[in-house]
Order: structure tokens, then C-alpha cells, then sequence
């Protein structure tokens, strides 16, 4: 139920990652300039993988603030006192609860990272047989 759940609440960004897989998956076959052979199509999902798989280790590592600083430039808020823009510190504890309830933002692009690359490995053994 828990699953169905995450599913349900994330299904948008489970098709952009597909989306995101095929179309990079379309750019590498194209650059090779084959798309006649199936290991063409095990590098291109592998590549296609690994790059959803790093954007999902990214936003593991957005999710921690490490990347605070450099965005805290661009978000501040101004508070209702006074018009003053908000302080680090202030920052800081509004980003930690608005990504309190975004904790397992990052498993769309793993789930989709790790489905493209089982696939590639698929495909390349059966290119090799």
C-alpha cells in the first residue's frame, strides 16, 4: 500500500525519468550514428542509466543542504517585518522543513537508473551469445 502510494504521489516524475532515459538513449544512438545494432541500444541505456542514476545521487545530496549556500542567494524571502530578507540561519530552517516531507524525492531517478541499466546488461548478453 505504501508503494502504490509513493507511485501515486510521484507518477509524474517516474515519466519524465523514462522520458528523460529515452530521449538520452535516442541522443547517444543518433551520435553513434547506429541504430541498427543492439549493443548501440545496451550503451545507449546504459548511458541513459547512469545519468538518471547520478542525478538521483544529486538530489540525495541537495536534499542533505549542500547546496544551501549557493542557493541561498537566490531564494530568500523577504520577512514580514520590517521587509528584510531572511538570514542563513533562517534559510536554513525553512529549507530543512520543506525537505522534511521530500525525503525519498530521490527514487524515481534511482528506480528508472537501475530499470535502465538491467536492461542494458540484458541486452549486451544478448548481443555477446
Amino acid at each position: 500500500m505504501v508503494v502504490l502510494l509513493f507511485f501515486k504521489r510521484h507518477w509524474i516524475k517516474f515519466l519524465v525519468c523514462i522520458l528523460l532515459g529515452v530521449g538520452l538513449m535516442s541522443l547517444y544512438n543518433t551520435s553513434a550514428g547506429r541504430w541498427d545494432l543492439i549493443g548501440s541500444y545496451s550503451n545507449g541505456c546504459f548511458v541513459a542509466g547512469a545519468v538518471l542514476v547520478l542525478l538521483g545521487l544529486l538530489s540525495v545530496v541537495a536534499n542533505f543542504g549542500a547546496f544551501n549556500l549557493a542557493s541561498f542567494y537566490f531564494n530568500r524571502k523577504r520577512i514580514e517585518e520590517g521587509g528584510r530578507k531572511e538570514n542563513y540561519a533562517e534559510y536554513t530552517n525553512r529549507k530543512e522543513e520543506e525537505r522534511a516531507s521530500y525525503r525519498l524525492g530521490f527514487l524515481p531517478y534511482m528506480i528508472v537508473g537501475a530499470v535502465y541499466i538491467a536492461v542494458s546488461l540484458i541486452l549486451y548478453f544478448c548481443a555477446i551469445a
